[in-house]
C-alpha cells in the first residue's frame, strides 16, 4: 500500500517547472521539453512502475504520442494504478489531457511529493523497462535524432550465401563475367567509385555533425525560453501583490520595486 501525501500549493518547498521537468527527464531518460507535454500520461505510468513494479501493464502504455485518445488511455491506467495502491487522489484526467500548463504543473508538484514519500531507492532501468521505446511528446518521426534510437525497422540479416541468378550454372560463372567486364572498363572506374564513396561518407559525417549542432542549439533555446517564462511569471506575481496593497500602506520599498519594474531601460 502506498503512502498518501497531502499537497498544498502555498509552500516554499515546491520546485520550479524547470527543476520538475529535469527530474522527470533524468529519472526516465525521457525528452519532454515542457511541463505541458506530460499530458500524455506516459511519464506518470512509468514513474508508478518505478515505485510499485507491476502495478500496471507498461506494454499497453503509449510512450510516444501526440494523440489525445492515447493521453486519456494512459491517464486512466495511471488512475487505476493509484486506486490499486489505495492512493486517495483523483486524477483530473480531462484537464490534464488538454495540455494546459497550470493543470499539469500543479499535478506534477503533487506527484513529486508522492514519489519522494514512496520511493525506496531501488535501481531501475527505465529504457529497458519500456523495451527501449522512445518517450516524449510527438511521434518517432518528429523526435530529435537522440530520441529515435531503437525505433527504426530492423534491417534484414544477410545469410552470407551468394545469390544464384537465372542463367548462371554456379556462383563462379557470375563472378567471372563481372571480372571480365571490370577488366574491360579499366582500373580508372574503381578509383572513381572509391573517391565518390569517400566523398559521400564525408558529406554524411558533415550532415550528422550539423544536425547534432542544430539539435543542441534548439535545446538551449528551449531552456532559455523556459527560464524567461519562469522569471516573468514571478515578476507578475510580485506586481499583483504590490498592486493589491492599499496605497496608504505601501512603503518606499514598494514604490522602488514598481519604479524598477516599470522602467523603460
Amino acid at each position: 500500500m502506498a503512502v498518501n501525501v497531502h499537497f498544498t500549493g502555498q509552500t516554499t518547498e515546491n520546485l520550479s517547472r524547470i527543476e520538475l521537468l529535469a527530474w522527470v527527464n533524468r529519472t526516465l531518460l525521457s525528452e519532454f521539453k515542457k511541463v505541458e507535454e506530460l499530458c500524455t500520461g506516459a511519464a506518470y505510468c512509468q514513474l508508478m512502475d518505478v515505485l510499485f513494479p507491476g502495478c500496471l501493464a507498461l506494454r499497453r502504455v503509449k510512450f510516444c504520442t501526440n494523440v489525445e485518445h492515447d493521453f486519456l488511455n494512459n491517464l486512466r491506467m495511471f488512475q487505476n494504478a493509484l486506486n490499486q495502491m489505495k492512493v486517495n487522489k483523483a486524477v483530473p484526467i480531462d484537464r490534464l489531457a488538454k495540455g494546459r500548463f497550470q493543470d499539469n504543473f500543479e499535478f506534477l508538484q503533487w506527484f513529486k511529493k508522492f514519489y519522494d514519500a514512496n520511493y525506496d531507492g531501488k535501481e531501475y532501468d527505465p529504457q529497458m523497462a519500456r523495451n527501449n521505446a522512445p518517450m516524449g511528446y510527438g511521434t518517432p518521426s518528429t523526435l530529435r535524432p537522440t530520441q529515435r534510437l531503437n525505433t527504426g525497422p530492423a534491417r534484414p540479416v544477410s545469410s552470407g550465401r551468394p545469390v544464384k541468378r537465372a542463367g548462371d550454372t554456379n556462383g563462379s560463372a557470375g563472378r567471372k563475367q563481372a571480372e571480365e567486364k571490370m577488366g574491360a572498363a579499366g582500373g580508372g572506374v574503381g578509383d572513381a567509385a572509391g573517391a565518390q564513396a569517400a566523398g559521400g561518407e564525408k558529406t554524411n559525417d558533415r550532415i550528422s555533425a550539423l544536425s547534432a549542432e542544430i539539435n543542441e542549439l534548439a535545446m538551449q533555446m528551449q531552456n532559455v525560453e523556459m527560464s524567461r517564462e519562469y522569471y516573468f511569471n514571478k515578476l507578475v506575481l510580485i506586481e499583483n501583490y504590490i498592486n493589491e496593497q492599499p496605497e496608504d500602506s505601501q512603503d518606499g520599498l514598494c514604490a522602488k520595486v514598481k519604479e524598477i519594474m516599470y522602467a523603460s531601460t
